[in-house]
């Protein structure tokens, strides 16, 4: 078992995960176009229910590390979800008719999940690679899966997100390869397991 470890990445990449461990502060939060009532397909794939703990194998190819990262999901609304990392909100998504944005702007996912679709994430272009996949992680095997991958042409820097999506689910692989300067570096999250937050008795 590997040791915990907060999900790092080395700053000269300007890699951006789905949740920046590191500490970024939140965007100020941005007035949703449409409530969550209106998303039914992009839903099943990025459901973020309340008070949901997602727990992800970590693994960082260039120093061989393995680690876990925990997120919590709340729903303060129901157009809105946050991501927290120790009880701080590190990212904010806001589910919208035709897709799910980020608080910077762009879109995590958004109609129609078809094969080669596009469209403008936070940090570059966004298409859906892959449409009913099947995907094995610690987790579990899950079928139906989408996968996309956005492509960010940073200063000095090149950086390729991809991500799998499952239905019911969410998020079950997350993998950023970056390359600067003929230095290039993988991360990779996989989920390990998810369920309802444990409150008590």
């Amino acid at each position: 078992m590997g040791r915990r470890l907060a999900w790092r990445y080395p700053r000269q990449f300007g890699v951006a995960l789905l949740v920046a461990v590191g500490g970024c502060a939140v965007a100020p939060e941005k007035a949703p176009v449409a409530p969550a009532a209106q998303l039914t397909d992009l839903g099943r794939y990025l459901p973020l229910q309340n008070n949901t703990v997602f727990s992800y194998e970590t693994y960082i190819e260039d120093t061989n590390e393995h680690g876990v990262a925990v997120f919590e999901i709340s729903r303060p609304r129901p157009e809105l979800a946050e991501l927290r990392v120790a009880g701080q909100v590190r990212r904010r998504y806001y589910f919208e008719a035709n897709g799910v944005r980020s608080a910077q702007g762009g879109y995590l996912l958004k109609s129609p999940l078809a094969a080669a679709s596009t469209w403008q994430g936070d940090d570059g272009t966004v298409t859906v690679t892959g449409v009913n996949l099947s995907i094995d992680v610690p987790a579990g095997k899950f079928s139906g899966c989408v996968q996309t991958m956005e492509v960010a042409k940073l200063p000095g820097a090149t950086r390729k997100t991809t991500t799998v999506f499952c239905p019911g689910i969410g998020i079950t692989v997350l993998q950023i390869e970056a390359e600067q300067d003929g230095t290039s570096l993988l991360q990779r999250l996989s989920l390990k397991s998810f369920g309802p937050r444990f409150t008590g008795l």
